[in-house]
């Protein structure tokens, strides 16, 4: 039941909307422990904005625990606090790019939370940008701690964010051909789509990456073409995998679909991979052993876990899988 309340909780705050009659049913039979596993699994999910503002809509007949309201509250608070620092320094470090002469795009995050009623309630961590290859060095004197990941992508901080440049605005081992042109809504769909695809095949994926996605699909509702998407999704060997989430984004997050409509597979492998494992897979069953051990020992975790993902990687997107995978082989072992 946890699970549902969760799920029905995340859906009416993400669209203002106040929780059916089954799902009240649902709100008035929870016990305090039972709101405080929907208060746990939020944070998990790092989707506590959204459940605070679903509480705000609740019947006054429904009473939740003060510790529940105490924390929602707080939480919510802390998450406005956040969103305004990022935004502020997303406008300062994007400005200063400019000024240098660079191209910086912004991704995820900050650029998906305006798709939301609310978007100061949209978690925010830090801020990702993307620069083409050649600007990545013109950076670096511009930013605290730069460093250079296995994977290409640099990260640093500016007063006191972290911020993580990608040279790939796509996450995806294709052909620049089959690609649409960065800033259409194709692109921005397909980008968000990737990120989910390369976490859901190793560390895992949380809610949020899925309500953003919910988002941004609702908010862009008829700015692009289904068939012309589809074939975007063909062409980038993504059909199988997209046909899944939006399968997910319909029957789980209530998104009309136009692009799969009639051809929906059930969510629940997904559903699967976002509750058991929570925000990027953080609170996976074994995380805190493979966080505890050694930076070579953490690698092979890393590995083992694209391994033990195989089932499902294979299944839906087989060539991002082998892919991925070589990559980490090539970035990270190789390398230790």
């Amino acid at each position: 039941m946890t699970a549902d309340l969760f799920l029905a909780l995340v859906r009416s705050g993400l669209y203002e909307r106040p929780l059916t009659a089954d799902e009240q049913g649902l709100a008035r039979q929870a016990t305090a422990a039972q709101w405080a596993d929907v208060v746990t699994e939020a944070r998990r999910q790092t989707v506590l904005g959204q459940i605070y503002q679903a509480v705000l809509l609740l019947p006054s007949d429904i009473k939740l625990p003060d510790p529940v309201i105490a924390t929602l509250f707080s939480d919510a608070l802390r998450a406005v606090r956040q969103h305004y620092r990022i935004a502020t320094e997303t406008t300062a470090i994007t400005e200063r790019f400019r000024e240098a002469g660079l191209s910086p795009v912004v991704m995820k995050g900050i650029s998906v939370a305006r798709f939301y009623p609310h978007p100061e309630f949209r978690a925010l961590g830090d801020i990702d940008l993307y620069l083409p290859k050649q600007e990545l060095p013109q950076v670096l004197p511009m930013l605290e701690d730069a460093s250079r990941a296995s994977d290409g992508s640099l990260h640093g901080r500016s007063n006191s964010i972290d911020i993580d440049l990608h040279d790939r605005y796509f996450d995806l081992h294709c052909a620049s051909r089959n690609l649409p042109e960065i800033g259409t809504p194709e692109a921005t769909l397909l980008m968000l789509s990737a990120h989910i695809l390369k976490h859901a095949i190793g560390p895992g994926v949380g809610m949020r990456q899925l309500c953003d996605m919910a988002m941004v699909c609702r908010g862009l509702a008829g700015s692009f073409d289904p068939v012309r998407l589809r074939e975007v999704f063909r062409r980038t060997g993504t059909l199988r995998w997209n046909r899944l989430l939006f399968s997910f984004l319909a029957e789980v997050l209530d998104v009309p679909d136009p692009v799969f409509a009639g051809q929906h597979v059930s969510p629940a492998p997904l559903l699967q991979i976002v509750l058991e494992g929570g925000n990027f897979g953080h609170f996976a069953t074994a995380r805190p052993e493979e966080l505890a051990a050694g930076d070579r020992r953490r690698k092979l975790n890393t590995f083992r876990r694209f391994l033990r993902r195989l089932p499902f990687s294979l299944r839906y997107a087989p060539r991002e899988t082998f892919a991925t995978i070589w990559g980490l082989v090539r970035g990270n072992l190789v390398k230790s």
